[in-house]
């Protein structure tokens, strides 16, 4: 008979080469169904997709790989159940608009951690002794796949606020000069042309979004939809503010400059209240610095002359 890790490391032994094997067959099947749709391609009279020939090793390596993440996700997505849509909106809003964004998400947030935990547990039984020893290390194993699963959240979360931050402080610059645009008689689409042109520079995230806006506009010619997906792209109550304006614009034939100078002016008012309310925090904001670095000082200066001097008494009359 086996000892008992002997017995846990032949399982997970076992465990592993049934995974890799069935990662194989997966890859033997892919590529035969990716021939066979080439097959049928060239039956048709169509020309079959080919790598260049010039790509490098490292390239196709990091192509391959992709592809790999990619599919994997692709059938690890269905956890993600009903909330797909909204993993797609907030990968979109954090700038992850890619096709596969939610592929490599899933992959990331099933497999890694996965792969992780089995990784750790086989190093685990294979390394320590069997017994009370081994709680330690796969407690640490467990935090760590816990923790990876949550460090994509958190890298998403940030990315996104970090750039909803930037467009929110772009999005004044934009008012202004589409203002100065449709004074000058520019219409709504041709305005928003030519300021995403000169805010490209300066305040990319923007700039793309108002591109990407014009062009739904003027491939489907359904502005509701087209404001609807810049909402999603961009969910900050400024956007939605001045979506809401042009779509009013659009239904009752309000002026484009009238609309967005009273835009502006309302948004340089919710401008002023923000600071105020920044304002009034800092009084708040103050109390921990004062108590902890300001009283100390204050209190060594008013009573460290008394203390000093009842110190000298005291040595005096001893």
């Amino acid at each position: 008979m086996f000892d008992p890790v002997t017995q846990m490391s032949f399982a997970l032994f076992v465990g592993m080469a049934a995974i890799f094997s069935g990662l194989a067959t997966l890859l033997v099947t892919e590529r035969r169904a990716v021939q066979m749709r080439h097959r049928f391609q060239r039956a048709a009279g169509q020309k079959a997709h080919r790598l260049e020939r010039t790509t490098s090793g490292l390239r196709q390596l990091a192509s391959r790989l992709r592809a790999g993440i990619v599919k994997a996700g692709d059938r690890t997505s269905v956890i993600l159940g009903g909330e797909a849509q909204e993993t797609r909106d907030e990968l979109i809003s954090a700038g992850f608009a890619g096709r596969d964004a939610l592929l490599i998400y899933a992959f990331l947030k099933t497999i890694l951690p996965v792969a992780t935990l089995v990784i750790g547990i086989s190093v685990v039984f294979s390394t320590v002794p069997f017994g009370f020893g081994p709680i330690l290390p796969l407690s640490t194993t467990v935090g760590l796949a816990l923790a990876l699963s949550k460090a994509i959240d958190f890298f998403v979360d940030a990315k996104r606020k970090s750039r909803l931050d930037r467009i929110r402080i772009a999005f004044p610059d934009m008012l202004e000069l589409l203002v100065i645009t449709s004074e000058a008689g520019l219409g709504p689409q041709p305005a928003l042309h030519r300021v995403a042109d000169e805010l490209h520079s300066a305040h990319p995230e923007l700039a793309r979004e108002t591109l990407q806006l014009v062009s739904e506009m003027q491939m489907t010619n359904d502005r509701r939809s087209a404001y609807s997906r810049l909402n999603t792209r961009v969910p900050l109550p400024e956007i939605a503010v001045f979506t809401q304006t042009l779509e009013q614009s659009d239904t009752y034939g309000t002026p484009f400059s009238r609309a967005m100078r009273t835009l502006i002016a309302d948004q340089r008012a919710d401008r002023l209240l923000r600071v105020e309310e920044k304002a009034a925090r800092l009084p708040v904001i103050m109390t921990i610095p004062l108590i902890f670095c300001i009283m100390p000082a204050v209190f060594v200066v008013l009573v460290g002359p008394a203390v000093l001097s009842v110190f000298d008494n005291i040595i005096a009359g001893g």
